[in-house]
């Protein structure tokens, strides 16, 4: 960026989104945003979840803030990371923008589909939304860390279930690393994959103590794609905006390889 180019920042993408900027610096900002992809994306991510819940429930009254809306609640979830208040607030829009039209695939399999089920599709969804545009943090072992061959008994150590990290090259996707989560019944684990331009998923994983096969349940939140299964021990939420086809691909790829 040249000294003749204005700053932009965090705050300047919040108002583009939100359409509060006049036209002068609404044009600096698409300007900066057409040589920065990075944020492009974030951006894009943003209005998508604004368009979503904008579509199901209108546009809110600026001056009253809805019980499911309110930051500080979500703030206590994620506590133990460190995250920003526009990603909080994208990952409260999923909640609202939620919908479970569910696309069940694959064989031999127990159907399920419980509250706690869509309790940990939603928590999936609030992970991807806060970590899959970070740039400097996105995860907390990378995979080309020193320690990385450590990642996975991290991991299962932090759950207390065995399982393995999938290799995903033959899908296209490169594994960004991982991180430990919390969540409503313990630790969870987020891994995260990447491909070649920049479009990033991750898998969620929970322990479960009378968890059965079940099959593979395919849910919109807002502008993300999620696929969900039981495993036995753990229960899984691939998240990310990948072609659904894909994403099923994937889903079943990883299933084969965790147990």
């Amino acid at each position: 960026m040249t000294g003749s180019q204005p700053q932009i920042t965090e705050a300047d993408l919040i108002s583009y989104v939100d359409g509060r900027l006049d036209d002068q610096r609404r044009n600096a900002v698409t300007a900066y945003l057409d040589s920065n992809p990075a944020d492009a994306r974030k951006v894009k991510a943003w209005l998508e979840q604004n368009a979503a819940l904008t579509a199901l429930y209108g546009r809110l009254d600026e001056g009253a803030l809805p019980a499911n809306l309110d930051i500080a609640r979500m703030e206590r979830r994620v506590r133990s990371e460190r995250a920003h208040w526009r990603n909080l607030a994208a990952a409260s829009i999923l909640v609202l923008a939620i919908g479970l039209t569910a696309g069940w695939f694959g064989h031999g399999f127990i159907q399920r589909n419980d509250e706690e089920t869509r309790s940990i599709i939603t928590a999936a969804a609030q992970a991807h939304s806060l970590f899959a545009s970070e740039i400097l943090h996105p995860v907390e072992v990378r995979a080309n860390a020193e320690d990385s061959s450590n990642l996975q008994k991290w991991l299962m150590k932090r759950l207390d279930r065995k399982f393995n990290i999938p290799d995903l090259e033959s899908h296209g996707l490169q594994l960004v690393g991982g991180r430990v989560l919390p969540s409503s019944t313990g630790a969870a684990a987020q891994l995260m994959y990447e491909d070649a331009t920049g479009q990033r998923v991750t898998l969620y994983i929970v322990p479960a103590s009378d968890s059965e096969d079940t099959a593979m349940r395919r849910t919109n939140v807002g502008a993300l794609e999620t696929v969900s299964w039981d495993d036995e021990t753990i229960r899984c939420s691939l998240v990310g905006n990948l072609d659904p086809k894909r994403m099923d691909a994937i889903a079943k790829e990883m299933y084969q390889q965790l147990s």
